[in-house]
């Protein structure tokens, strides 16, 4: 368990998210935002200090960082303010849920956030500054650049290369060998079994209404079962 008193960038959902989960390994002490985003002095019970003037209230010797924003501007929030607290001095941490297995063959770098039970295959790259929610799923060889934010429930196969500032979906599947451009965002349910270039959306039709009641529909499904075969 790491005590070092830990600072949050971010106050909204993300930022109140990680502080339930880290809290229970760092001493959080403070979340911090730009000046013009404050919107309440206070988040679970801890002040919210403008990063301008952050250094004056809890200083870079002493304290760890980690950033916690949502895929703002394509993640080049999270990717700004990591740099510059970084020039500023402060070292980052990373918060890695209890569940998840560390093989000896994954490198990790810094201000990543990952949560309960995603699973990392071996010989997998992670860079700096990714936000990767619960059961995600990362195959072996992977390679995950900076500044990506993988919501719950994403797949992705072997050997495949998602570049820095993507955002991919819930439950969104990458095939292996693929590699995604930068900044790219991949809506939910959506699979993505070719490569892509920057900045491409990719997005999955979304589920149609079926035109009969569930009690209807399971009728009907009942009676497909038990029609004689040709």
């Amino acid at each position: 368990m790491d005590r070092r008193p830990l600072i949050i960038y971010g106050n909204g959902q993300m930022a109140g998210l990680l502080h339930q989960f880290a809290s229970l390994e760092f001493e959080v002490v403070a979340f911090t935002v730009d000046q013009c985003a404050i919107r309440e002095s206070t988040l679970a019970g801890k002040p919210v200090v403008p990063f301008e003037t952050l250094t004056q209230h809890y200083p870079p010797k002493g304290h760890q960082f980690i950033t916690a924003v949502g895929h703002i501007q394509m993640n080049r929030l999270r990717s700004r303010k990591y740099q510059e607290a970084k020039a500023r001095g402060y070292a980052f941490a990373n918060y890695i849920h209890p569940s998840v297995v560390r093989h000896p063959s994954v490198s990790l770098g810094e201000n990543n956030v990952i949560l309960d039970h995603v699973a990392i295959h071996p010989f997998t790259r992670i860079g700096n500054g990714n936000f990767i929610c619960s059961n995600a799923s990362i195959g072996h060889g992977c390679t995950i650049d900076d500044d990506c934010l993988i919501n719950s429930g994403v797949a992705i196969a072997g050997e495949t290369h998602i570049h820095s500032g993507c955002f991919l979906g819930v439950n969104a599947t990458i095939g292996d060998n693929i590699s995604l451009g930068d900044h790219c965002y991949v809506g939910a349910h959506t699979l993505i079994v070719k490569d892509t270039v920057s900045g491409e959306v990719r997005i999955s039709p979304a589920g149609e209404r079926f035109p009969l009641s569930s009690d209807e529909f399971l009728q009907f499904i009942q009676r497909a079962r038990n029609a004689p075969a040709p």
